[in-house]
């Protein structure tokens, strides 16, 4: 996907231009979601860290994806949280079994088949009635929700993408690929701000500055120069993967060094390499807050563009990189960026006991994950 916000065949893509009207919705339910999972208090509260996050983005995106009341009930949150451990976990059983047999396998040995009727049972009346009032009214009936669900009717002309229950793999799909990795990387920039109290006070001027000129919006967002390199200044050290962009050759290929690479071999990016190369990060393995807010202020005619989180280069490809780049990234930055704000004008953190040791990260094959057992403590913001 390009960068543009121009209007595509992905669901993504044709609806970026859809963040700054749906901002206010996404706020909100940061704003409800917070209250209730880390409600202001004038003492330390502990909480556990990765679990409770999750339960807010996962809220919070689907604020956006299927919208209100049903982004708020628990057994629906917590389909979403579960169906991507459900998947992998399948994946691992599925690939047990030689080839002819995996159908079976995954129909009748895994959970995934069980997670799809649940979440049948909480789209499906909403799915029919959507389709329902298509038909009466016509594709842009005027009080059609701007959310995922339409989203994804307004892109698909093929009949059987228009089942219940293509519908709800679809949205299963984007839930698959938004929690979770969105998850990491805002617990990540949360324990880098527990131990990093020395970029608070500048990150809370950026943003105070900034919402009383512009408020919580979109743009509001894209100004938080300085918060936005915290944010990417954490994902570069701590990653969610040491490869990243696998793939598989179809048939010989060979570079242009000369080094042949046979059909049916994987390869990928060494992500985590990259992201601590000298060359290109000076100092690379000590976390600098605000290293591309400096380099959006460099010289060069594009500095205050390709440094931002959400954009794509060589020596970055946490989003991927070309045609099959991350298209949910605008939103996903959007969404973390808000949560963070969030927490630096509402909350004092620390780790548990004032340690100032961050979590360690633990990894499972390629992937980079961060502590799923730490506590972080949050009070009421004191000054």
């Amino acid at each position: 996907m390009q960068s543009s916000e121009s209007k595509t065949s992905t669901p993504w893509a044709a609806n970026l231009t859809t963040i700054p009207t749906m901002f206010g919705d996404i706020r909100d339910e940061i704003v409800e979601s917070f209250k209730d999972y880390i409600p202001l208090t004038k003492d330390w509260q502990s909480i556990s860290a990765y679990d409770t996050l999750m339960h807010i983005v996962c809220r919070t995106s689907n604020r956006y994806f299927v919208g209100l009341p049903l982004c708020r009930d628990p057994g629906y949150r917590s389909l979403n949280e579960t169906f991507t451990i459900d998947v992998a976990v399948s994946a691992r059983i599925i690939n047990r079994f030689p080839n002819f047999l995996k159908p079976l396998v995954g129909q009748y040995l895994t959970t995934v088949p069980k997670s799809v009727k649940r979440a049948l049972e909480y789209l499906g009346p909403t799915l029919e009635e959507r389709l329902a009032q298509e038909k009466l009214h016509g594709p842009e009936w005027a009080e059609r929700p701007n959310d995922l669900i339409s989203w994804l009717l307004e892109t698909t002309t093929q009949d059987y993408h228009r089942t219940i229950r293509d519908l709800v793999l679809r949205i299963l799909t984007v839930n698959f690929a938004a929690i979770h990795t969105s998850t990491m990387t805002l617990t990540h920039s949360v324990y880098d701000l527990a131990v990093h109290p020395e970029y608070v006070k500048e990150m809370r001027e950026e943003a105070e500055k900034i919402l009383e000129e512009d408020g919580w919006t979109k743009p509001a967002m894209q100004r938080m120069r300085k918060i936005d390199s915290f944010l990417k200044e954490s994902q570069r050290l701590n990653s969610i993967g040491n490869m990243l962009m696998t793939r598989k050759t179809l048939k010989d290929w060979s570079l242009s060094d000369g080094t042949l690479i046979p059909a049916g071999t994987f390869v990928g990016i060494a992500n985590d390499a990259m992201n601590k190369d000298e060359d290109a990060f000076p100092e690379a393995t000590t976390f600098k807050g605000f290293r591309f807010a400096d380099m959006r202020d460099g010289d060069g005619e594009l500095d205050g563009i390709k440094h931002q989180m959400v954009s794509l280069s060589l020596d970055h490809v946490v989003f991927g990189h070309g045609r099959h780049a991350c298209p949910g990234r605008f939103f996903a930055v959007n969404e973390i960026k808000a949560m963070f704000a969030h927490i630096l004008l509402n909350y004092d953190i620390q780790l548990e006991n004032g340690s100032m040791k961050r979590p360690e990260n633990f990894c499972v094959e390629a992937n980079i994950i961060p502590n799923t057992k730490a506590k972080v403590l949050f009070r009421k913001r004191r000054d």
